[in-house]
């Protein structure tokens, strides 16, 4: 009895492939799959098997993603009779591991379009800290509170909510309307330059 999924299966890859080549896959496989591309009026059972797909793309990009552990699968792949088949197979990563995986791949994702580095908090900061500095203890102590709300500040620019924290947050029509868009761009750079 087929015990084990076909990874290379699942993210539609040769057993010869690079990791980058893997890792493109995963890509494209996850947004293709993600549960969130579903619309809003997806049955219930359509939304676990759309979870389950997703959370085997999770598996096989974990499995085949790190060197070592693709040595051990390709091992036991190779005196493995037969796969369970993609529609069949059970996942072993949960939802919230699927989406941690998911979420370091989607910044990535959208790294071109969100890493504009703004210095606006530290400027508010800087500012409402020289004021009330000013109010509480004249020009030293808009000095000193200048420095402090601009310190501030600074933590605020660069310890932001993660892009897929705030996605997590969207409704879900948003939330398939940027997958679905995203897969487009995917596909349409053929899987390299921006989306690397």
């Amino acid at each position: 009895m087929a015990s084990i999924p076909d990874y290379y299966a699942i993210l539609q890859v040769p057993v010869t492939s690079t990791h980058d080549e893997i890792r493109e896959a995963y890509k494209r496989q996850a947004l293709v799959n993600h549960p969130d591309r579903l619309p809003t009026t997806a049955s219930q059972q359509d939304r676990e098997e759309a979870t389950r797909k997703f959370q085997l793309v999770a598996d096989a990009y974990y499995i085949l993603g790190d060197r070592s552990r693709r040595e051990a699968y390709d091992k036991s792949r190779s005196k493995q009779e037969g796969f369970a088949p993609f529609n069949a197979a059970r996942p072993k990563a949960s939802t919230s591991q699927a989406n941690h995986l998911f979420g370091d791949i989607f910044e990535e994702l959208l790294k071109p379009d969100v890493e504009h580095p703004t210095h606006i908090w530290r400027i508010i900061g800087a500012g409402a800290g020289a004021v009330l500095g000013f109010i509480i203890g004249n020009v030293p102590g808009a000095a000193i509170g200048a420095l402090a709300g601009k310190t501030l500040g600074q933590v605020r620019d660069h310890k932001g909510v993660s892009v897929y924290t705030a996605f997590q947050k969207l409704d879900g029509d948003q939330r398939r309307n940027i997958l679905t868009s995203l897969l487009a761009r995917f596909v349409t750079a053929g899987a390299s330059g921006m989306m690397k």
